[in-house]
């Protein structure tokens, strides 16, 4: 008995922090305070919050909605490989275009490089996962955190340990492997800080 309430006490725990931090969430909080961060008025703010927040979360979480609704995935975080190929491809394409719009709105620096980024994050994944089933949910909050420390101080660098319960989350529900969770981490913290080093940065 005392093993069986363990087990769901692990279970419930797994799944509140890979809830908690859903690559909707993360990527949600982080562009509102970026963009909140670096704009100088509300003419600015919401422009690009808006943007970021259409091309990157919004409108791939109603598209992965609707793939839910006609039965084309069973879950809205696409666990299934082939499953996420398509809607992958589609989130990546998406986030190339929310980045075009940031640099034409003429964002400030940090908010265009970020958006980049992004873009370039989700492409990678996106053909990554034509092969191989890689962690979304590490991968992205391993890039928000190299993000966070590069614009806004190393101060910022002991998030990086929230990815050890985050990457155990992902391994306990049995929605990823130990090299697949770690891959996501490594590729993304590769990418982004090799992006903000081609745009000035480090």
């Amino acid at each position: 008995m005392i093993e069986l309430k363990q087990q769901k006490f692990t279970d419930y725990l797994a799944f509140a922090i890979s809830a908690l931090f859903s690559p909707y969430i993360t990527a949600a909080v982080f562009i509102i305070i970026v963009t909140y961060a670096y704009a100088q008025n509300l003419s600015q703010f919401l422009p690009w919050m808006v943007t970021f927040l259409a091309f990157a979360v919004i409108i791939p979480g109603i598209y992965t909605l609707w793939l839910m609704e006609v039965g084309k995935i069973a879950d809205i975080h696409i666990s299934g490989l082939k499953e996420r190929k398509i809607p992958f491809l589609v989130a990546g394409i998406l986030a190339v275009i929310g980045a075009i719009i940031l640099i034409i709105l003429d964002a400030a620096k940090p908010v265009i490089v970020m958006g980049v980024t992004y873009a370039v994050n989700a492409l990678a994944v996106a053909l990554v996962t034509q092969f191989w089933k890689i962690s979304i949910h590490t991968a992205l909050f391993s890039a928000v955190v190299t993000i966070a420390v590069v614009i806004f101080g190393p101060s910022y660098w002991w998030l990086y340990l929230i990815l050890i319960p985050l990457a155990w989350s992902r391994i306990h529900r049995h929605r990823h492997t130990i090299l697949q969770v770690v891959a996501g981490a490594l590729l993304a913290f590769v990418l982004t800080t090799a992006t903000f080093f081609i745009f000035g940065y480090l």
